[in-house]
């Protein structure tokens, strides 16, 4: 039963008079008295005296369990009721919580189904999010990367979507669309650059074109071509917007590129 469900059976007009009354409905009851939501819909149509506003989020306890939801998104049961136990009792009996769980792990889910690259126009490609880099010192490295990109074998290889990295991150690798080609980009601090590399053969040599994003336009700042195993350095950034962009015989593959001192 859901919550609209559950209140509008709840507040049904009532029989006429001389009708025998309707009894309500056992499913009613049961999800009513375990949600949340539904008793502060019931709470705010009710006019407290003195101002008085009921929060049933807190006399249920939900408030500490959303917080948590987050962290349960990529986990399955067995999991969460072994490293979440006080959540997992709370999803069990609470419908308003296991509602939004529900609909965080659907969005989730969603997240992970766009396409990696977006059309933007005719045979090209800009890849979900953008490649943010620190250069200049030692300890530095790639601190965010688009969606599709996994991290590269200095750090356990695993998806990422478009979230924050370990500042300790190096290099990150991404594929050129279905081409099964993929290119890694290393954070080179000691020349304050990058390094570009192809991981797998390709019939034509790549292009790579760096821009740099203005409020006139996108002018070229350098031109490079990737071919082989051989890898290319593009060196002497600067701090600011920039797109890479990756010419091959099909299509052109853009990457945001933010760059902090």
């Amino acid at each position: 039963m859901t919550h609209t469900e559950a209140i509008v059976k709840l507040l049904a007009p009532g029989p006429r008079e001389g009708d025998a009354p309707v009894p309500v409905n056992d499913a009613v009851v049961a999800h009513v008295a375990h949600c949340s939501d539904c008793w502060q819909l019931l709470a705010d149509l009710e006019v407290p005296d003195a101002g008085e506003r009921f929060d049933m989020s807190s006399r249920f306890g939900c408030d500490a369990i959303r917080d948590e939801l987050f962290a349960l998104v990529d986990l399955d049961v067995r999991t969460i009721a072994r490293e979440h136990a006080s959540a997992a009792r709370h999803l069990s009996w609470c419908h308003a919580c296991r509602s939004r769980f529900a609909e965080l792990v659907m969005v989730e889910r969603e997240i992970a189904a766009m396409p990696r690259w977006l059309e933007i126009g005719d045979q090209v490609r800009e890849a979900v999010g953008r490649l943010v880099v620190r250069l200049g010192r030692a300890a530095a490295g790639l601190l965010e990367v688009p969606d599709g990109f996994v991290l590269g074998p200095a750090i356990a290889t695993a998806p990422v979507r478009g979230e924050t990295v370990a500042a300790s991150a190096q290099s990150a690798r991404v594929q050129l669309g279905d081409s099964g080609v993929w290119v890694e980009v290393e954070n080179d601090t000691a020349d304050a650059g990058l390094c570009l590399r192809l991981l797998g053969a390709t019939a034509e040599p790549l292009s790579v074109r760096l821009r740099e994003v203005r409020d006139d336009g996108e002018p070229l700042v350098a031109r490079y071509t990737l071919d082989g195993a051989e890898p290319v350095l593009v060196r002497g950034l600067w701090p600011g917007s920039f797109v890479v962009e990756l010419h091959d015989a099909r299509a052109v593959h853009r990457v945001r590129l933010e760059v902090g001192s």
